[in-house]
């Protein structure tokens, strides 16, 4: 089934009630494909998104007030574009300045009247895939995805990790598949990404102790707020990192590592 793949700010989704727009298309037959509503449990969100933007009929980028912090925005609409996809610029709060310059002089501006700009939008949006009737609001897939931060010599404990965590209806997000070495515009993106994650797991083991980027990881997800759940899976020298920091101990005993993971999430109330 084809969509629309929506991009937006999260931290302006309830101030803002993006809902009602996304409401009011559906009604109208469109198709949507929304983080996070739309990413089942279990999977690997960046390979979920990219996939669902390259199978979509074009993005929708809803510009607002939040968006020149938003990093994972401006990678979205570079992969649309790279794409060939129409992107359809909708300007719900903010300036004109902070939508991309390219995108500038066709956006949609619902500042004013807000019924005026959803009509416009509705006849740019090519007609083809959408339904004839209206479309019901469905409940979303999952409750998000967790950051997990792990050296690739440890994938087979994070293997299992990944379907405690479908269990839980969670996604994850990680980068062992990059080489590691970002530039600048990639890690910003992650930096966005930790923000928005549910929560950081930190697979920690002498190879992650080696990491050059597992202790970063762990001090920003600290710095921004995410929760961090400490899950050490070998046995490893101390480090200052973690220092004086409760973990769970996964090497005596994984199935009652996993038991006590889960009473911690629920602890914080992500379960």
């Amino acid at each position: 089934m084809s969509h629309f793949f929506i991009s937006y700010s999260r931290h302006d989704r309830k101030r803002l009630n993006f809902d009602r727009l996304f409401n009011d298309l559906r009604a109208a037959g469109v198709h949507l494909w929304i983080v996070p509503d739309d990413v089942p449990p279990g999977v690997d969100w960046a390979e979920t998104k990219d996939k669902a933007l390259e199978e979509s009929d074009g993005l929708i980028y809803v510009s607002s007030r939040a968006i020149e912090r938003t990093q994972v925005i401006a990678v979205e609409i570079l992969l649309a574009q790279r794409m060939g996809k129409p992107v359809f610029t909708l300007l719900l709060a903010g300036e004109i300045g902070q939508v991309p310059v390219s995108l500038r002089a066709d956006a949609i501006d619902f500042r004013g009247n807000y019924q005026t700009g959803l009509k416009t939008l509705l006849e740019r949006l090519p007609k083809e895939g959408m339904a004839s009737k209206p479309l019901k609001k469905t409940a979303p897939k999952s409750k998000g995805y967790v950051f997990i931060s792990y050296a690739e010599e440890d994938t087979a404990f994070v293997t299992k990790l990944r379907e405690f965590l479908k269990a839980r209806e969670y996604g994850y997000w990680d980068y062992q598949d990059s080489d590691r070495n970002y530039h600048a515009f990639l890690f910003m993106e992650l930096e966005e990404v930790i923000k928005n994650a549910a929560a950081t797991i930190s697979v920690m083991s002498p190879d992650w102790k080696r990491s050059k980027w597992a202790a970063k990881e762990f001090f920003f997800s600290e710095e921004v707020g995410t929760p961090v759940f400490l899950l050490k899976v070998q046995e490893m020298e101390p480090t200052l990192v973690t220092a004086g920091i409760p973990y769970i101990d996964f090497t005596r005993d994984e199935a009652k590592g996993f038991e006590r993971l889960d009473r911690e999430l629920r602890k914080k109330g992500l379960i």
